[in-house]
């Protein structure tokens, strides 16, 4: 069963530039994203539509790899979507940044289809996966003011 879009959002005190070139860089994942383990970029060069990300990480207490390839970017970084291509279930996901009056605006959406991988209802796992999208974004803000 496909879980509905999950949405989350937060404004960092930071010029756009620098948050995009944070989360860019896929080395600091782990430090924001209290799920990822290991993230590993198996391609050279800037992120760009077809680069491929390997993510090890812990998802409803569960240990799972899949690769990520990015399907759509604009060339400065502002707007950029990516999906699994393995792994034990479809992931998607979007994450667009907006100059705002004080900083960044930055949204991320998700879509997972958790299938038969999960033996717990939809919207619990819904409910689970907000939570930690949302301490994701507070870790980066966080993260990302204390270095101002």
């Amino acid at each position: 069963m496909p879980l509905s879009k999950l949405e989350v959002s937060i404004e960092i005190n930071r010029p756009i530039a620098e948050v995009i070139a944070y989360v860019d860089d896929n080395i600091n994942d782990p430090m924001w994203q209290s799920s990822i383990l290991e993230s590993e970029k198996k391609t050279d060069g800037s992120p760009c539509v077809g680069t491929i990300y390997h993510i090890k990480e812990k998802f409803l207490g569960r240990v799972i790899e899949q690769d990520w390839v990015v399907t759509a970017r604009n060339p400065d970084g502002s707007q950029w979507a990516a999906k699994s291509t393995t792994g034990p279930f479809p992931m998607a996901a979007t994450m667009s940044f907006e100059a705002t009056q004080a900083g960044t605006l930055v949204k991320r959406t998700l879509s997972v289809d958790v299938g038969r991988f999960f033996k717990v209802a939809t919207p619990v796992v819904a409910h689970i996966a907000k939570r930690e999208l949302e301490m994701d974004f507070n870790n980066l803000k966080e993260l990302l003011e204390a270095e101002a």
